[in-house]
């Protein structure tokens, strides 16, 4: 299985897929930030973002996963990702969602090592993340527990992978 990240910017016209899914997912969690207004403005920004460099600096980057011509799942770079507590770690992964159909594929691998690839390109040498729970699938995947909390209602995990080999 070979998977493509395209930068939104390139692919425009999957961004209304992709928002559906992420609309989906956290519409239930009735969490400020998070309304249907907040996501379209974050995929909207990412169609005019510079994918050519990271500056961070409120960088929004969000990818279109393909394998193909098919649209297998979405994944953000983010400078800053919602837990105001942890606003000096940066840059994050964020928005990751693999299609609905193909989820237990190894789809979602392929798709978080094709980011990671492209951060290192960008002189990444770290990612973060949070999830609320799916702490194993990362951990197999290199990514270590910093710390865990509660946000609002939702109880979650932050880890960190190291991109830099030594």
């Amino acid at each position: 299985m070979n998977i493509d990240l395209l930068p939104m910017r390139d692919a425009p016209e999957n961004a209304a897929l992709v928002l559906q899914w992420s609309l989906k997912l956290w519409r239930s969690k009735s969490i400020p930030g998070f309304s249907e207004e907040d996501w379209t403005n974050f995929y909207e920004r990412a169609k005019t973002a510079d994918f050519d460099a990271w500056h961070g600096n409120g960088q929004e980057l969000i990818y279109i996963a393909k394998s193909g011509d098919r649209v297998v799942g979405t994944i953000a770079l983010t400078d800053f990702d919602d837990l105001e507590e942890y606003r000096s770690l940066t840059p994050w992964v964020a928005a990751f969602i693999v299609h609905p159909e193909l989820r237990g594929q190894g789809y979602g691998t392929k798709i978080l090592e094709a980011l990671e690839e492209q951060a290192t390109s960008l002189g990444i040498k770290m990612l973060h993340l949070w999830t609320e729970d799916r702490i194993g699938f990362y951990t197999k995947r290199g990514y270590e527990l910093i710390s865990s909390g509660k946000w609002y209602h939702l109880t979650f995990d932050v880890l960190r992978k190291n991109l830099v080999s030594f």
